[in-house]
C-alpha cells in the first residue's frame, strides 16, 4: 500500500539547538535568518541541476535497439535514468524551498542565481569533504561527462547526514545538516503558522505541476522486444520462453510516488506543519528514509521502492571495475554495497560510443569563435527557464497549469533537451564535442528577457548560416546546424529557422510590468 513518509521528529541535537535559540534569540532575528537560509537552500538545489544535466547529456542512451542491448548499453541506460531521476527531484526540492519562502512573503530569486563558474562549491559548503578515490578532499564540483570520478563528486553533494550530526547553516558537511538548521528555525517559539500565510498558497507552484518520472528517468532492466506491444492490463510475469519482454514490461521507474512527506511531493505551504513536510521530503529523498536515532537507510520511502540520491549514485559507482580496488571515505550509514553487475569500465563505455567526449567545465569563450553564439543560446534558454520559474508565482492560479506546460515543460523537453542533443554532435577538434552551457548569461530585466532571448537566437542562427555556407551539401554538420536553427525557431519567433509556425515559449513581459 502506498503511503507518505511520516515527518521526522527532532533529533536530540536539533532539540538542543531549538532550546538554545529560544533562550538567546528573538523573533526578528529568527525570521530574517530563516528567510535568508531558504534563499540559500534554493541556490544549493539550483547549483546541482546543471552538474547532473551535463553528465546526463554525455550519455548515449539509444545507441542500440532493445533486443541488442549489451552490458555497456544496459549500464548507460541505467546511469542516464538514475541521474535524470535525481535531477528531477532536485527541481522538486528547489520548488519546495521556493514555496516555503514565498509563503513567508518573499519572492524566490532564481534567475542568475546558479553558479557563476565551474568547478564550483555549493553555497556555504565546507570546502573540505571526505577523501575521494584520487585522495582529494576539496569540494569543487565540475561540469564533466559521466565517469567513476564524476560519480564521486556526485557523492560529495549527496553524502547523508548522520543522525547525531549537529545542525549547521554555515560550513556544513552535508546538505542534511543545513536543512536540519532550517528545521530548527521553523520550530522555535518565535515562528507561527501565520508567518507562512504571507504569500497566497494558491499562487505557489501547485502539486499538479510535478511528476516523479518522465521518459528520461525510465530505463529498461535489460533486453526487451521493441516490437512487442504493451499488455492491455498490468504487465504479467514473463519467461524466456516468451522471448524478450515488451518495453513496458522491462521499464524501471527509479522515482516512486510515495517518496514524500505529506499529501503530495510538491505542496504549497500555509503552516509550520506544511513547511516541516516540505523539508522532510527534501531530506529523505537525498539521504534516505531515516531510522530513528541510527541514521539513514538505503531507501527514501516507507515501501522501500526508491533509493536515496546518495545510494543511487553509489550503486552506479559500484558497477565500475574501479570500485572494488578504490577506497574512499564513506559514511557508516547506510553501508556501501558490494561490487555490482554488470561490471563496466570507462574504456568499454568509450569504445562503444556511449559517452560523448565533452570538455570539462566549458565556457563560451573557450569554444571556437564561430560556435560561441550557438553555445550562448543554450545558456540563454537555461536562464529564461529560471525567469519562468520565478514568473509562476505571478501567474493567476487558473492559468498556472497552462503556463507551466507551455513554458517550463516546453522549454525543458521540447527546446533545451533537443537543442543539447543537437549541439553535442558539433565537433570541437581533438575528438571532443560541444557540451551544453549553463552560464550566467544576462538577459536583462525580466520584462524584456524574451526579446533578449530572441535576439540571442537570431545571432545563433546567423552563426549557423555562416558555417553552412562553407560546408559541402553532404557534410554531416549540415543537418546538425539545420536542427540548431529549427529548435531556436521552436523557442522564439525566427523567420529564418525553418520551424514554421511553431508555438514559441511564452513571453513573460505581461507578468513583470511592475
Amino acid at each position: 500500500m502506498k503511503r507518505s513518509d511520516p515527518v521526522t521528529r527532532l533529533t536530540p541535537a536539533e532539540q538542543a539547538l531549538v532550546a538554545q535559540l529560544d533562550a538567546s534569540s528573538n523573533r526578528a532575528t529568527i525570521l530574517k535568518e530563516l528567510k535568508a537560509n531558504l534563499q540559500t537552500a534554493i541556490e544549493i538545489e539550483l547549483a546541482t541541476i546543471p552538474i547532473y544535466l551535463y553528465s546526463y547529456y554525455s550519455i548515449q542512451r539509444n545507441a542500440t535497439s532493445g533486443e541488442a542491448i549489451d552490458r555497456a548499453q544496459a549500464f548507460a541506460n541505467k546511469a542516464g535514468g538514475v541521474i535524470m531521476s535525481v535531477a528531477v527531484e532536485e527541481m522538486l526540492h528547489m520548488s519546495l524551498s521556493s514555496n516555503i519562502l514565498f509563503a513567508m512573503g518573499v519572492a524566490p530569486q532564481i534567475y542568475r542565481h546558479a553558479p557563476k563558474k565551474y568547478p564550483t562549491g555549493l553555497p556555504y559548503h565546507n570546502p573540505q569533504g571526505p577523501k575521494g578515490p584520487n585522495g582529494e578532499t576539496a569540494v569543487l564540483i565540475p561540469l564533466a561527462k559521466l565517469s567513476f570520478e564524476q560519480l564521486w563528486h556526485f557523492l560529495q553533494i549527496e553524502y547523508p547526514e548522520q543522525w547525531s550530526a549537529m545542525p549547521q547553516d554555515r560550513n556544513w558537511q552535508t546538505i542534511g545538516q543545513f536543512y536540519s538548521y532550517i528545521r530548527c528555525l521553523i520550530h522555535t517559539r518565535f515562528v507561527t503558522d501565520a508567518d507562512f500565510q504571507q504569500g497566497a498558497a494558491a499562487m505557489a507552484i501547485q502539486p499538479y505541476n510535478y511528476s516523479p518520472n518522465n521518459v528520461d528517468t525510465i530505463y529498461p532492466s535489460g533486453k526487451f522486444d521493441p516490437w512487442k506491444p504493451a499488455p492491455p492490463g498490468p504487465a504479467p510475469a514473463w519467461t524466456t520462453a516468451d522471448g524478450y519482454p515488451s518495453a513496458a514490461e522491462a521499464a524501471h521507474y527509479p522515482d516512486q510516488g510515495d517518496s514524500h512527506a505529506g499529501h503530495a511531493e510538491l505542496i504549497s505551504v500555509a503552516s509550520i506543519a506544511d513547511a516541516a513536510c516540505a523539508i522532510d521530503t527534501i531530506c529523505d529523498q537525498g539521504e534516505g528514509y531515516p531510522v530513528p536515532y541510527l541514521g539513514p537507510e538505503n531507501d527514501d520511502d516507507p515501501t522501500k521502492g526508491e533509493q536515496s540520491h546518495y545510494v543511487k549514485f553509489l550503486n552506479l559507482q559500484a558497477h565500475y571495475a574501479d570500485y572494488a580496488t578504490t577506497t574512499e571515505s564513506l559514511p557508516l550509514e547506510p553501508p556501501p554495497p558490494a561490487p555490482l553487475l554488470p561490471t563496466i569500465s570507462q574504456a568499454e563505455l568509450n569504445a562503444a560510443g556511449l559517452i560523448v567526449a565533452f570538455p570539462d567545465n566549458p565556457t563560451s569563450g573557450g569554444y571556437p569563435a564561430e560556435y560561441r553564439a550557438i553555445a550562448d543560446f543554450c545558456s540563454a534558454c537555461f536562464q529564461y527557464m529560471l525567469i519562468m520559474s520565478e514568473t509562476i508565482y505571478r501567474v493567476p492560479p487558473q492559468q498556472q497549469k497552462l503556463f507551466f506546460n507551455e513554458g517550463l515543460h516546453r522549454s525543458m523537453i521540447w527546446v533545451l533537451d533537443k537543442y543539447i542533443r543537437t549541439i553535442r554532435q558539433i565537433p570541437l577538434g581533438g575528438g571532443t564535442f560541444m557540451g551544453p552551457l549553463f552560464e550566467d548569461l544576462d538577459l536583462g530585466p525580466r520584462k524584456t528577457s524574451f526579446a533578449a532571448l530572441t535576439k540571442i537566437g537570431t545571432k545563433a542562427i546567423d552563426a549557423a548560416d555562416k558555417i553552412l555556407k562553407k560546408l559541402k551539401p553532404d557534410d554531416p554538420l549540415v543537418s546538425v546546424l539545420g536542427n540548431v536553427k529549427y529548435y531556436i525557431g521552436v523557442a522564439t519567433p525566427q523567420p529564418n529557422s525553418g520551424a514554421g509556425d511553431a508555438a514559441h515559449l511564452p513571453d513573460v513581459a505581461p507578468y513583470w510590468r511592475d
